[in-house]
Protein backbone atom coordinates (compact mmCIF):
# COMPACT_ATOMS: atom_id res chain seq x y z
CA UNK A 1 0.00 0.00 0.00
CA UNK A 2 1.46 3.12 -0.79
CA UNK A 3 1.03 6.15 1.50
CA UNK A 4 0.56 9.61 0.54
CA UNK A 5 3.89 10.67 2.10
CA UNK A 6 5.72 8.54 -0.36
CA UNK A 7 3.95 9.84 -2.78
CA UNK A 8 4.20 13.25 -2.38
CA UNK A 9 8.01 12.41 -1.78
CA UNK A 10 7.86 10.39 -5.70
CA UNK A 11 6.25 13.99 -6.73
CA UNK A 12 8.51 16.01 -5.07
CA UNK A 13 11.15 14.29 -6.72
CA UNK A 14 10.08 14.45 -9.73
CA UNK A 15 9.32 18.38 -9.67
CA UNK A 16 12.44 19.03 -8.40
CA UNK A 17 14.66 17.25 -11.75
CA UNK A 18 11.77 18.69 -13.56
CA UNK A 19 12.30 22.27 -12.23
CA UNK A 20 16.15 21.56 -12.36
CA UNK A 21 15.84 20.89 -16.16
CA UNK A 22 13.33 23.86 -16.76
CA UNK A 23 16.07 26.10 -15.15
CA UNK A 24 18.98 24.77 -17.01
CA UNK A 25 16.34 25.18 -20.03
CA UNK A 26 15.85 29.30 -18.46
CA UNK A 27 19.10 30.03 -18.38
CA UNK A 28 19.94 28.54 -21.67
CA UNK A 29 17.16 29.93 -24.01
CA UNK A 30 17.37 33.91 -21.70
CA UNK A 31 20.83 33.86 -20.67
CA UNK A 32 20.52 37.75 -19.68
CA UNK A 33 17.69 37.32 -17.72
CA UNK A 34 20.15 34.74 -15.63
CA UNK A 35 22.62 37.31 -15.69
CA UNK A 36 20.44 40.24 -14.80
CA UNK A 37 19.47 38.36 -12.19
CA UNK A 38 23.50 37.54 -10.63
CA UNK A 39 24.68 40.98 -11.67
CA UNK A 40 21.67 42.27 -8.79
CA UNK A 41 22.60 39.62 -6.32
CA UNK A 42 26.01 40.76 -6.60
CA UNK A 43 25.54 44.37 -5.99
CA UNK A 44 22.81 44.11 -2.70
CA UNK A 45 25.71 41.73 -1.25
CA UNK A 46 28.21 44.67 -2.09
CA UNK A 47 26.06 47.36 -0.59
CA UNK A 48 25.41 45.32 2.44
CA UNK A 49 29.49 44.62 3.17
CA UNK A 50 29.90 48.35 2.72
CA UNK A 51 27.01 49.09 4.98
CA UNK A 52 28.61 46.43 7.68
CA UNK A 53 32.27 47.73 7.59
CA UNK A 54 30.79 51.59 7.95
CA UNK A 55 28.43 51.07 10.89
CA UNK A 56 31.24 48.91 12.47
CA UNK A 57 33.60 51.65 11.94
CA UNK A 58 31.25 53.77 14.15
CA UNK A 59 29.81 51.15 16.55
CA UNK A 60 33.50 49.47 17.21
CA UNK A 61 36.27 51.51 16.11
CA UNK A 62 38.33 53.29 18.95
CA UNK A 63 40.02 56.34 18.77
CA UNK A 64 43.46 55.71 18.08
CA UNK A 65 46.58 56.28 20.60
CA UNK A 66 49.67 57.67 18.44
CA UNK A 67 52.66 57.46 20.38
CA UNK A 68 55.11 60.33 19.48
CA UNK A 69 58.42 58.72 20.00
CA UNK A 70 60.94 60.64 21.83
CA UNK A 71 64.04 62.34 20.40
CA UNK A 72 67.46 60.76 21.47
CA UNK A 73 69.73 63.58 23.54
CA UNK A 74 72.32 62.53 21.24
CA UNK A 75 70.71 63.91 18.38
CA UNK A 76 69.93 66.96 20.39
CA UNK A 77 73.24 67.44 21.63
CA UNK A 78 74.47 67.73 17.85
CA UNK A 79 71.94 70.09 16.82
CA UNK A 80 72.75 71.83 19.75
CA UNK A 81 76.40 72.32 18.65
CA UNK A 82 75.26 73.09 14.96
CA UNK A 83 73.24 76.12 16.56
CA UNK A 84 76.10 79.08 16.46
CA UNK A 85 76.04 80.99 19.75
CA UNK A 86 76.00 84.53 19.20
CA UNK A 87 78.32 86.39 22.22
CA UNK A 88 76.42 88.55 24.34
CA UNK A 89 79.91 90.71 25.29
CA UNK A 90 82.14 92.53 23.33
CA UNK A 91 83.75 90.46 20.59
CA UNK A 92 87.23 90.79 19.23
CA UNK A 93 87.51 89.70 15.53
CA UNK A 94 90.80 90.13 13.05
CA UNK A 95 89.90 91.56 9.56
CA UNK A 96 91.93 91.95 6.45
CA UNK A 97 91.33 94.32 3.84
CA UNK A 98 89.42 92.83 0.70
CA UNK A 99 88.02 89.37 2.79
CA UNK A 100 84.39 89.92 3.46
CA UNK A 101 83.90 89.60 7.53
CA UNK A 102 80.10 88.15 7.72
CA UNK A 103 79.12 89.74 11.60
CA UNK A 104 75.49 88.83 13.31
CA UNK A 105 74.27 92.34 14.68
CA UNK A 106 71.10 93.19 16.60
CA UNK A 107 67.84 94.44 13.98
CA UNK A 108 66.45 97.12 15.31
CA UNK A 109 68.77 98.31 17.66
CA UNK A 110 72.06 100.18 18.26
CA UNK A 111 75.22 97.78 17.18
CA UNK A 112 79.08 99.47 18.04
CA UNK A 113 82.17 98.70 15.95
CA UNK A 114 85.51 99.96 16.97
CA UNK A 115 87.34 99.90 13.66
CA UNK A 116 91.31 100.39 13.65
CA UNK A 117 91.47 103.37 11.54
CA UNK A 118 91.81 107.00 13.49
CA UNK A 119 89.01 108.53 10.93
CA UNK A 120 86.92 105.84 9.26
CA UNK A 121 84.81 106.56 6.58
CA UNK A 122 81.89 104.27 5.61
CA UNK A 123 80.08 103.25 1.64
CA UNK A 124 77.35 101.25 1.80
CA UNK A 125 73.66 101.23 -0.57
CA UNK A 126 71.35 99.92 2.20
CA UNK A 127 68.61 101.60 4.27
CA UNK A 128 70.77 100.66 7.49
CA UNK A 129 71.78 104.35 9.60
CA UNK A 130 75.42 104.94 10.17
CA UNK A 131 77.13 107.30 11.95
CA UNK A 132 81.02 107.89 12.98
CA UNK A 133 81.72 108.86 16.47
CA UNK A 134 85.85 108.95 15.91
CA UNK A 135 87.08 105.53 15.39
CA UNK A 136 84.22 103.78 16.12
CA UNK A 137 81.17 103.43 13.75
CA UNK A 138 76.95 102.70 15.27
CA UNK A 139 75.04 100.60 12.81
CA UNK A 140 71.09 100.01 13.40
CA UNK A 141 69.15 98.49 10.87
CA UNK A 142 65.10 98.52 10.46
CA UNK A 143 64.85 94.78 9.08
CA UNK A 144 66.95 91.69 9.26
CA UNK A 145 68.31 92.64 5.37
CA UNK A 146 72.06 92.15 5.16
CA UNK A 147 74.07 95.16 5.04
CA UNK A 148 77.19 95.54 3.32
CA UNK A 149 80.23 97.75 4.17
CA UNK A 150 83.09 99.38 3.07
CA UNK A 151 85.28 101.16 5.69
CA UNK A 152 88.29 102.84 4.70
CA UNK A 153 90.57 105.05 6.90
CA UNK A 154 90.19 108.38 5.96
CA UNK A 155 89.80 109.26 1.98
CA UNK A 156 92.69 106.74 1.27
CA UNK A 157 91.71 104.00 -1.16
CA UNK A 158 93.94 101.76 -0.51
CA UNK A 159 93.11 99.76 2.37
CA UNK A 160 89.24 98.89 2.93
CA UNK A 161 87.45 96.75 5.03
CA UNK A 162 84.67 94.54 3.91
CA UNK A 163 82.08 93.53 6.23
CA UNK A 164 78.45 92.27 5.64
CA UNK A 165 75.99 92.92 8.90
CA UNK A 166 73.65 89.66 9.44
CA UNK A 167 70.47 91.13 11.40
CA UNK A 168 69.41 88.99 13.92
CA UNK A 169 66.79 89.12 17.03
CA UNK A 170 69.16 89.34 19.00
CA UNK A 171 70.36 91.97 21.58
CA UNK A 172 72.65 94.93 20.60
CA UNK A 173 76.21 93.47 20.20
CA UNK A 174 79.92 95.54 19.91
CA UNK A 175 82.37 94.27 17.39
CA UNK A 176 86.54 95.61 17.54
CA UNK A 177 87.91 95.14 14.38
CA UNK A 178 91.95 94.58 15.09
CA UNK A 179 94.42 93.51 12.12
CA UNK A 180 97.56 91.57 11.63
CA UNK A 181 100.85 93.15 12.37
CA UNK A 182 101.57 93.30 8.15
CA UNK A 183 98.49 95.24 7.54
CA UNK A 184 99.17 97.50 10.85
CA UNK A 185 102.05 98.71 9.46
CA UNK A 186 100.60 99.52 6.22
CA UNK A 187 97.83 101.27 7.68
CA UNK A 188 99.88 102.88 9.64
CA UNK A 189 102.26 104.29 6.99
CA UNK A 190 98.84 105.17 5.31
CA UNK A 191 97.85 107.38 8.32
CA UNK A 192 101.01 108.97 8.73
CA UNK A 193 101.42 110.18 5.33
CA UNK A 194 97.60 111.06 5.08
CA UNK A 195 97.90 113.66 8.49
CA UNK A 196 101.38 115.54 7.60
CA UNK A 197 100.17 119.05 6.94
CA UNK A 198 97.24 121.35 7.78
CA UNK A 199 93.23 120.68 8.00
CA UNK A 200 90.18 121.60 6.28
CA UNK A 201 91.23 121.02 3.06
CA UNK A 202 94.55 122.48 3.31
CA UNK A 203 97.67 120.10 2.46
CA UNK A 204 98.53 118.05 5.04
CA UNK A 205 94.41 117.21 5.99
CA UNK A 206 93.87 113.99 7.67
CA UNK A 207 91.45 113.62 5.24
CA UNK A 208 94.04 114.03 2.15
CA UNK A 209 94.70 111.26 -0.31
CA UNK A 210 98.07 109.97 -0.45
CA UNK A 211 98.39 111.05 -3.82
CA UNK A 212 97.67 114.92 -2.92
CA UNK A 213 100.24 114.47 -0.15
CA UNK A 214 103.08 113.37 -2.83
CA UNK A 215 102.06 115.86 -5.25
CA UNK A 216 102.18 118.63 -1.77
CA UNK A 217 105.76 117.54 -0.95
CA UNK A 218 106.61 118.21 -4.68
CA UNK A 219 105.32 121.25 -5.14
CA UNK A 220 107.10 122.58 -1.79
CA UNK A 221 110.65 121.10 -2.91
CA UNK A 222 110.09 122.66 -6.07
CA UNK A 223 110.13 126.00 -4.73
CA UNK A 224 112.92 125.05 -2.33
CA UNK A 225 114.83 124.49 -5.41
CA UNK A 226 113.62 127.81 -7.39
CA UNK A 227 115.69 129.24 -3.99
CA UNK A 228 111.97 130.49 -2.99
CA UNK A 229 110.32 130.21 0.62
CA UNK A 230 107.04 127.68 0.58
CA UNK A 231 103.84 129.38 1.54
CA UNK A 232 103.03 128.62 4.98
CA UNK A 233 106.62 128.28 6.08
CA UNK A 234 108.78 130.42 7.61
CA UNK A 235 113.06 130.43 7.27
CA UNK A 236 115.04 130.54 10.45
CA UNK A 237 118.46 129.09 11.48
CA UNK A 238 118.99 125.66 12.51
CA UNK A 239 119.54 124.46 15.90
CA UNK A 240 122.09 122.46 17.01
CA UNK A 241 120.06 118.95 16.79
CA UNK A 242 118.23 119.91 13.64
CA UNK A 243 120.94 117.79 11.50
CA UNK A 244 121.07 115.27 8.53
CA UNK A 245 122.50 111.73 8.97
CA UNK A 246 123.16 109.85 6.11
CA UNK A 247 124.82 106.75 6.40
CA UNK A 248 126.29 106.49 3.24
CA UNK A 249 129.93 106.18 3.26
CA UNK A 250 131.95 109.35 1.69
CA UNK A 251 128.47 111.73 2.21
CA UNK A 252 129.04 114.59 4.48
CA UNK A 253 126.49 116.88 4.97
CA UNK A 254 126.16 120.32 6.64
CA UNK A 255 122.17 121.63 7.52
CA UNK A 256 122.01 125.48 7.23
CA UNK A 257 118.87 126.17 6.99
CA UNK A 258 115.48 125.35 8.34
CA UNK A 259 111.99 126.59 7.16
CA UNK A 260 109.37 125.42 10.04
CA UNK A 261 105.58 124.93 8.85
CA UNK A 262 102.38 123.84 10.76
CA UNK A 263 103.00 120.08 10.53
CA UNK A 264 106.35 120.25 8.83
CA UNK A 265 110.20 121.29 9.25
CA UNK A 266 112.22 121.57 6.34
CA UNK A 267 115.76 120.93 6.59
CA UNK A 268 118.35 122.29 3.80
CA UNK A 269 121.32 120.95 3.89
CA UNK A 270 125.20 120.87 2.11
CA UNK A 271 125.97 117.44 0.73
CA UNK A 272 129.65 116.63 -0.29
CA UNK A 273 131.49 114.42 -1.94
CA UNK A 274 134.55 113.69 0.45
CA UNK A 275 135.49 110.37 -1.35
CA UNK A 276 138.10 109.87 -4.18
CA UNK A 277 135.42 108.50 -6.62
CA UNK A 278 132.26 109.44 -7.94
CA UNK A 279 129.48 109.01 -5.92
CA UNK A 280 125.94 108.89 -6.22
CA UNK A 281 123.69 109.68 -3.70
CA UNK A 282 121.36 107.03 -2.02
CA UNK A 283 118.54 109.63 -0.65
CA UNK A 284 117.38 106.43 1.40
CA UNK A 285 120.63 106.60 3.38
CA UNK A 286 119.45 110.01 4.92
CA UNK A 287 115.93 108.72 6.22
CA UNK A 288 116.85 106.97 8.98
CA UNK A 289 116.27 109.72 11.65
CA UNK A 290 113.27 107.37 13.48
CA UNK A 291 110.79 107.38 11.07
CA UNK A 292 110.32 111.51 11.29
CA UNK A 293 111.59 111.39 8.00
CA UNK A 294 109.12 111.96 5.35
CA UNK A 295 110.99 112.50 2.16
CA UNK A 296 114.22 113.47 0.74
CA UNK A 297 115.78 115.22 -2.57
CA UNK A 298 118.93 115.91 -3.81
CA UNK A 299 119.02 118.98 -6.03
CA UNK A 300 120.52 120.14 -8.39
CA UNK A 301 123.00 116.57 -8.61
CA UNK A 302 122.51 113.28 -7.63
CA UNK A 303 125.58 111.95 -9.47
CA UNK A 304 128.59 113.76 -7.09
CA UNK A 305 132.41 114.01 -8.34
CA UNK A 306 134.93 113.98 -5.26
CA UNK A 307 134.88 116.58 -4.17
CA UNK A 308 131.76 118.51 -5.37
CA UNK A 309 128.44 119.44 -3.38
CA UNK A 310 125.32 119.52 -3.67
CA UNK A 311 121.80 120.95 -1.86
CA UNK A 312 119.95 118.17 0.21
CA UNK A 313 116.09 118.63 1.07
CA UNK A 314 114.78 116.74 4.16
CA UNK A 315 111.22 116.60 5.22
CA UNK A 316 110.49 116.24 8.55
CA UNK A 317 107.23 115.24 10.66
CA UNK A 318 106.38 118.63 13.12
CA UNK A 319 106.48 116.60 16.80
CA UNK A 320 103.45 117.90 18.63
CA UNK A 321 105.64 120.08 21.66
CA UNK A 322 106.91 121.96 18.54
CA UNK A 323 103.14 123.14 17.82
CA UNK A 324 103.32 125.94 20.32
CA UNK A 325 105.95 128.07 21.64
CA UNK A 326 106.44 128.79 25.41
CA UNK A 327 104.57 132.05 27.06
CA UNK A 328 106.45 133.85 29.80
CA UNK A 329 104.64 134.00 32.82
CA UNK A 330 103.09 138.00 33.76
CA UNK A 331 103.28 136.75 37.58
CA UNK A 332 106.79 136.06 37.57
CA UNK A 333 107.73 139.61 35.75
CA UNK A 334 107.22 138.32 31.97
CA UNK A 335 106.23 140.72 28.83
Amino acid sequence: MTTPFAGSSTAESKFRKTGTSMSKSMQSKNPRHFNFNLSTRQTVLAVLSIFTLVNGVQVQAEPSKVETPGVPAQVLAEAKRETPEIPTTAQTIQVSPGVNEIIPVAVGHLNRIVTPFDKPHVRTVSQATTQIEGNVLYVATPDETPVALYITPGETEDFALLLTLAPRKIPPREVRLTLDAVYYQKLTSLQNAAGLNGQDGKPGNPSQSSQDYVADIKAVFRALALMRTPKGYALRNPTGSETIHCSQSGLFTHTGQVLEGRNRVLLVSVARNTGTSPLEIDERSCADAGGDVLAVSAWPKVMLEPGEATELYVALRQTKDNDTTARPSLLDGGR
